[in-house]
């Protein structure tokens, strides 16, 4: 007589359970995007591949004024770069629209008044303007780590045969040349409080 009562109330303690574990135990949803850097830029496309809204280029003609940047240390604060006509070049999209406190390495491109729809034109006094862009990749090493890429990315740089650059030595000088005439149609960078700063 006592059973048939008891098994719907183990049943009901045990829903409880196993929805209290869920509600305290990981966080559901995505998970969260690592501020760290990458250092591997193999697949960078397949991670930060062209938008809609990006605008054909060709890098030798980004020979109007920029700006000559130091950064000090990665990341830079430019969260996506698009390569030029022929894979050739590197132009900054996304740009973090602020620095949050003094020496914040995610805001050393604003700081440094860097726009998006500017090329890197050079690395170190290296002309990077013909280079192909895996290696400008490279040689930035400035991708910010996403966990979900971790293996993915590994694989694809063994395929690949490795770098095609060594990452520079921080502090990099950066000249950025602007393209006359060009217009920047990427989207506008939105801060969001939990995690830093979306499309």
């Amino acid at each position: 007589m006592a059973r048939p009562v008891l098994l719907p109330v183990v049943g009901v303690v045990a829903a409880i359970y196993a929805a209290s574990v869920a509600f305290v135990g990981a966080p559901q949803g995505a998970p969260r995007v690592s501020r760290v850097p990458a250092r591997v830029s193999a697949e960078y496309l397949e991670r930060l591949g062209p938008k809609d809204s990006d605008v054909p280029f060709d890098a030798g003609q980004a020979t109007g004024p920029g700006a000559s940047v130091e950064f000090k240390k990665r990341p830079f604060g430019i969260l996506r770069y698009q390569p030029g006509q022929g894979g050739k070049g590197a132009m900054a999209m996304e740009i973090i629209p602020k620095s949050r406190y003094p020496g914040d390495p995610q805001g050393q491109a604003f700081a440094s008044g860097v726009q998006s729809g500017w090329v890197v034109a050079s690395i170190n006094g290296q002309n990077m303007l013909t280079e192909d862009f895996g290696k400008i990749m490279d040689l930035l090493d400035d991708e910010v780590a996403d966990p979900r890429f971790s293996k993915s990315t590994a694989l694809a740089l063994e395929k690949q045969g490795g770098r095609l650059a060594e990452p520079a030595a921080a502090p990099l000088a950066v000249q950025f040349n602007s393209i006359p005439g060009y217009v920047y149609k990427g989207a506008e960078m939105k801060e969001d409080g939990q995690d830093g700063f979306a499309r």
